[in-house]
């Protein structure tokens, strides 16, 4: 081991730490306001739920600036990376609310606004990125996951909330399963496909987080929603089909 490769172990250790403390502040402070809230107050499970939601994301964030360090080396940490860190905060605060029953009041406004914060500054960070030309292998990765970590929870609490149909649940598994199956194939040693750039695939995950977003939020009726829902639904899954067929060779991708 060279005298750098210590350096690099520790710089990522450093910037993992870092960033879960962000995470841990913003969790605390969103915790506090919902606390003040919340006329009866969050109960325990509630709060051991956030505390997992904050377990995962910080477990996630390693993962990824893990993943990333492999890939292309070492990185310096960019302004647009810690906005999509401030994500996890909301998002550490959203999984709280898969433990306890769906909130009247005040707090009924709670998960679609956490939702909204993790999901809208999804659009922030890439932003950030663009204009400052700070774009990295390190804060493309941990935008990913955090999305997929934000419809997979928002997704559940749709159906939870009875507001989705149960199947809605595959809008947030459906990265996960493509994922999972990739690896699967490279693991018995099959061909995996470049998968080409698609501008549907970018906008259907634009419309999954607005249709999460509502159905979250207490004013729309659930007819609407379930509605919603299921518009979103078959072309979200047709789309992941027809990428799977081109990345396991079945399909050819256009170009």
């Amino acid at each position: 081991m060279t005298a750098e490769q210590p350096r690099t172990v520790t710089d990522h250790r450093h910037h993992w730490l870092v960033a879960a403390g962000v995470i841990a502040v913003l969790t605390l402070i969103g915790g506090s306001g919902i606390a003040l809230a919340w006329e009866s107050g969050p109960t325990h499970p509630y709060l051991l739920g956030a505390i997992t939601g904050f377990a995962a994301v910080s477990a996630t964030t390693w993962r990824t600036f893990q993943l990333a360090r492999t890939e292309v080396g070492p990185e310096r940490i960019t302004i647009a990376t810690w906005v999509t860190v401030a994500r996890g905060g909301a998002l550490a605060l959203l999984v709280g609310f898969l433990v306890v029953p769906q909130p009247d009041g005040v707090i009924a406004w709670m998960p679609g606004v956490l939702f909204a914060l993790a999901a809208a500054v999804d659009a922030i960070d890439g932003a950030v990125a663009r204009w400052l030309d700070c774009e990295s292998k390190r804060g493309e990765r941990l935008d990913v996951e955090v999305d997929a970590l934000t419809i997979i929870v928002g997704a559940v609490l749709a159906v939870q909330y009875g507001v989705a149909p149960v199947i809605f649940i595959a809008v947030g598994v459906a990265r996960y399963a493509f994922v999972g199956g990739i690896r699967y194939r490279r693991y018995r040693g099959r061909d995996v496909h470049e998968l080409d750039p698609s501008n549907l695939r970018r906008a259907l995950g634009g419309a999954a987080m607005l249709v999460i977003w509502l159905a979250l939020m207490p004013i729309p009726a659930p007819p609407l929603s379930r509605l919603l829902a299921w518009l979103l639904l078959v072309p979200f899954l047709l789309n992941f089909t027809r990428d799977w067929l081109v990345v396991s060779g079945r399909l050819a991708g256009s170009h």
